[in-house]
């Protein structure tokens, strides 16, 4: 299958073409070409397609059922409602979730939940492309204990994680990766934490974990352990260049030096952190200081209640600005990039760039919208003034599955019906 991207501008202001040929980007410039399929992107703005490094899909069930709460009264809440939740009701929200997606330019997910098989298959037939993985849990309290409270639930949940592993990892044409996602330190054990990562060492994949999301996270860690929440895990020798830290707000110099130097990868969610009213910020500039690699993610519908990563992107820069008093800080250059190479980077994907030979992951931008005028600074019109609404066409994987704001690969009335329906059976 062949694409050719006619007149496309990047965000560099340049006026290119481009040739997809076999899922990837095969030449950049200025030619013509007998592709099987074209693309006409005149007065349209051409990017990497965003990469959501941290969300729960299915959630988008729960969207608004436990609002204006601080996070412990809120998981309370959520975890009744998913103590109802059947493997159907996943699916109907994973669809929803994928078709939000689409249509505001995001192009792969990393997700951790449970009834992993019914996300699968919405990735499969949708032709997104995701990093998936079951949550394990196995009764750790808010320490993170060494010894597992349950050994019989922390193997089967190992158990659970390495069949989807060996289920679905590569399928779908390799838009379908997985991952080993130990929940938190808070809600595993030490030894279930040290299996997981010679599970993601096993079979290659990412290690995506909850990391320092509040104050009582760290509190209780430095309680039982004498130590933070990133030098336990590092103690348990789990930090990795594999490992996605999703949160990682309460972090010191020190912590952020050790994780860079493991390799580890922030996935910065600042929505669902301010909505939770978690405090503070994650120490984004000193991330940039030591190396490490940042990526954004929206964190799951109950507590965002958007999944777009537009929306990510403005809130990343003006709650890092704000927090520092300092304008210069977050970059719209480097928020961008966070959640287009950073989020490529962390997950493992050849993408996130607009380049040759990389995966034709790409979003196109209307640049003639009322919100995107005048082109002073692209970069920062995508940053800060972009919404989803102003995506007009999506390609994943070479093959066009949104062309001007219709979503060829999903019946979106059927899903958005559907998803209606199963949501009023939470209720």
């Amino acid at each position: 299958m062949s694409l050719l991207i006619k007149n496309a501008s990047l965000p560099s202001g340049k006026k290119t073409d481009v040739l997809v040929e076999g899922g990837k980007i095969s030449k950049i410039g200025s030619f013509s070409s007998n592709a099987e399929e074209k693309l006409d992107a005149s007065g349209k703005l051409l990017i990497p397609g965003l990469i959501n490094t941290h969300t729960h899909a299915a959630m988008t069930l729960f969207r608004g059922i436990a609002e204006d709460m601080e996070l412990a009264k809120w998981l309370s809440s959520v975890r009744r409602a998913e103590m109802l939740v059947t493997p159907p009701q996943i699916r109907a929200g994973t669809d929803l979730a994928i078709l939000e997606m689409i249509r505001s330019g995001t192009t792969c997910f990393s997700d951790m939940y449970f009834h992993m098989d019914e996300v699968a298959a919405s990735v499969l037939e949708s032709g997104m492309r995701a990093v998936l993985g079951y949550s394990m849990v196995d009764g750790g309290n808010a320490a993170g204990t060494q010894q597992s409270a349950n050994e019989k639930k922390m193997n089967s949940e190992l158990s659970i994680a390495e069949k989807f592993v060996k289920d679905w990892h590569g399928k779908a044409e390799g838009r379908i990766t997985s991952s080993i996602p130990p929940h938190s330190i808070y809600l595993c054990s030490g030894e279930l934490l040290k299996k997981s990562h010679q599970l993601s060492e096993k079979y290659g994949v990412v290690l995506h974990i909850h990391l320092s999301e509040t104050r009582k996270e760290v509190f209780d860690c430095l309680k039982a352990n004498g130590k933070r929440p990133s030098h336990y895990l590092d103690s348990l020798r789990v930090l990795s260049r594999r490992t996605v830290a999703a949160h990682c707000v309460w972090l010191t110099k020190e912590e952020v030096k050790l994780l860079a130097g493991k390799g580890v990868s922030a996935s910065l969610n600042p929505v669902s952190n301010m909505k939770l009213a978690g405090g503070g910020a994650s120490p984004m500039p000193e991330m940039q200081e030591s190396g490490m690699n940042i990526s954004l993610g929206t964190d799951g519908s109950a507590s965002n209640n958007s999944l777009s990563m537009f929306e990510t992107i403005k809130f990343a820069a003006l709650l890092q600005k704000n927090a520092r008093w300092d304008a210069s800080v977050a970059s719209a250059e480097s928020v961008f990039q966070a959640a287009t190479l950073g989020g490529a980077r962390a997950l493992g994907i050849p993408a996130g760039e607009i380049k040759e030979g990389k995966l034709a992951d790409l979003v196109l931008v209307d640049a003639a919208a009322p919100n995107m005028v005048p082109s002073h600074s692209i970069v920062a019109n995508i940053a800060y003034a972009a919404h989803a609404g102003n995506v007009t066409d999506v390609i994943i994987n070479g093959k066009v599955v949104m062309r001007e704001r219709k979503v060829l690969t999903m019946d979106e009335e059927k899903i958005v019906e559907r998803a209606q329906k199963e949501a009023e059976r939470l209720s």
